[in-house]
């Protein structure tokens, strides 16, 4: 944590006391922090954006601070963490904006077109549409993460990021897909 002030918790202090110097020190001193884990938070969620969606993190990390009459500046205080509360919130609200942004583009509830690739319905015997057909017996959810699993080869954390499902409900949500998708090819 190099470059970061070493007095922030007389920083702190000061700002309780509605010291506006202290406020740009605390700023200037660790907005290039939060950027960096802003940055790093996007991209282990292999989510590319430009530098606006990182400065809306950080902006929103600045304000939670302010909020409720500076109440986590205190609790920072009393527990000594203020670095650590820092880290949590930039993360928190890097994914905040990620769901934003990406649910705005998928939603569970919308169907999703499968496009069945040429070389599956020979190779599997498929006669065209039973695939479309399974897939729309499938729930909403599952379409969606069959189609942005095997379609478009998204991560799970990915694909976390995309939708707001758990990482860890990804897989057990995609092998109930597949069985029902197996069982009702079957049928035909």
């Amino acid at each position: 944590m190099n470059g970061l002030p070493t007095n922030t918790d007389e920083l702190l202090r000061r700002l309780l006391d509605h010291d506006a110097a202290a406020w740009r020190e605390l700023v200037e001193g660790y907005t290039g922090f939060l950027l960096a884990m802003s940055r790093r938070t996007f991209a282990s969620y292999g989510v590319r954006t430009d530098g606006q969606d990182f400065e809306d993190a950080v902006a929103d990390v600045w304000k939670n601070l302010l909020e409720n009459d500076l109440r986590l500046v205190r609790q920072c205080i009393e527990r000594g963490n203020f670095v650590q509360t820092l880290q949590v919130l930039v993360r928190n609200r890097s994914i905040d904006l990620m769901r934003k942004r990406q649910n705005a583009t998928i939603a569970l509830n919308e169907g999703h077109a499968v496009t069945q690739p040429a070389a599956a319905s020979t190779e599997a015997d498929l006669e065209p549409g039973e695939l479309a057909r399974a897939m729309g017996e499938l729930t909403a959810r599952e379409r969606t993460l069959v189609n942005l699993f095997f379609l478009q080869r998204k991560k799970y954390r990915e694909i976390s990021a995309l939708t707001g499902i758990p990482q860890n409900s990804i897989g057990p949500t995609l092998a109930r897909a597949v069985a029902r998708l197996r069982q009702s090819l079957k049928r035909d």
